[in-house]
């Protein structure tokens, strides 16, 4: 049994009205589990909804704002680690500083990332709701050399119209723009990326193809994720049939498996979008490209090259 006497006060480990010391340490020892099989840092909100998943909490704010204080007490004493939270909401701005050319040079040759669609039919990008799994999304996507953009509700008409900049050049070097949407499943949720569409093509005049690949129903019912009513001051609510439930409620391993597959796997009457996409060159630096086209030994354990070798697909070609 986990010692908590470092973190709550005697009165505070009581049972009558709270959680007693052994429910604490069941639901401590939950969450540990749950992140021993996460990649990288997942959001509180994340979190919260496995552990309803789990029975452990109910599905209230009040639940969640606890559960943050809980969490605040086991990182402050080591329980849980520092760094297994991302908070997407809070931001530092600035340009990076260098201490002369070499120092430049060098973060040039750390930082480079060759274009892997430069000669693909295709230009991807990833749209993502809210800001509360950006994180999970940018890690899968950047291996892929997909860019990620967060619309955090309805996209304001600014960043669509810089987005209709962005899709025109790339429709003028030869490419069709796909955007693979991940959102709510309510009432707002599924307008969102209708809504976007619909802008850039009557303002902007760009016809975009998007495609939904979470939150669907399918996924729903698959990963049995935990649904709650319509807001009732959602105006779109009023013919909504079914439970609602927020992209934040999808297991971030199972997020990452839909991201992979919506760039990697064949989808009609579109060709598999990365074709002979080669994962292994968004790792490789001037230096090693120029030594060879394999690129180096650690590179091909990175993660998004190890799932598309799993895959079967042809990324690299090793003949």
């Amino acid at each position: 049994m986990i010692n908590l006497s470092a973190c709550y006060s005697p009165s505070l480990l009581k049972s009558g009205g709270r959680r007693s010391k052994e429910q604490l340490a069941e639901l401590l020892d939950a969450i540990n589990e749950i992140l021993k099989g996460e990649d990288g840092a997942i959001t509180i909100r994340h979190l919260f909804y496995r552990v309803v998943t789990l029975g452990l909490v109910p599905k209230t704010e009040s639940a969640y704002k606890c559960l943050t204080k809980h969490l605040g007490k086991w990182r402050r004493a080591e329980l849980i680690r520092l760094e297994a939270f991302a908070d997407n909401t809070r931001w530092k701005y600035g340009r990076r500083r260098f201490n002369g050319l070499d120092d430049a040079l060098e973060e040039t040759v750390r930082t480079y990332r060759k274009n892997l669609w430069r000669d693909q039919p295709y230009y991807v990008e990833i749209w993502v709701e809210k800001d509360a799994i950006a994180s999970i999304v940018v890690d899968e996507a950047e291996g892929f050399g997909v860019p990620t953009f967060v619309c955090r509700g309805f996209a304001s008409l600014s960043s669509l119209h810089e987005a209709a900049r962005t899709f025109r050049w790339q429709e003028h070097l030869g490419k069709q723009v796909v955007v693979a949407y991940i959102g709510d499943h309510d009432p707002s949720g599924i307008y969102i990326d209708r809504k976007a569409r619909e802008t850039l093509a009557e303002d902007f005049d760009v016809e975009v193809e998007f495609e939904r690949i979470a939150v669907t129903p399918d996924q729903i019912a698959q990963h049995n994720l935990p649904t709650r009513p319509a807001k009732h001051g959602d105006s779109r609510a009023r013919d909504w049939q079914g439970g609602c439930v927020e992209v934040d409620a999808m297991p971030p391993a199972e997020l990452r498996q839909v991201i992979c597959e919506a760039i990697t796997e064949p989808r009609q009457p579109r060709k598999k979008l990365c074709g002979k996409l080669s994962v292994l060159c968004a790792y490789q630096t001037p230096n090693e490209l120029a030594g060879s086209h394999r690129g180096p030994a650690n590179a091909r354990n990175a993660l998004p090259y190890r799932r598309a070798r799993a895959k079967g697909g042809c990324y690299l070609d090793e003949n």
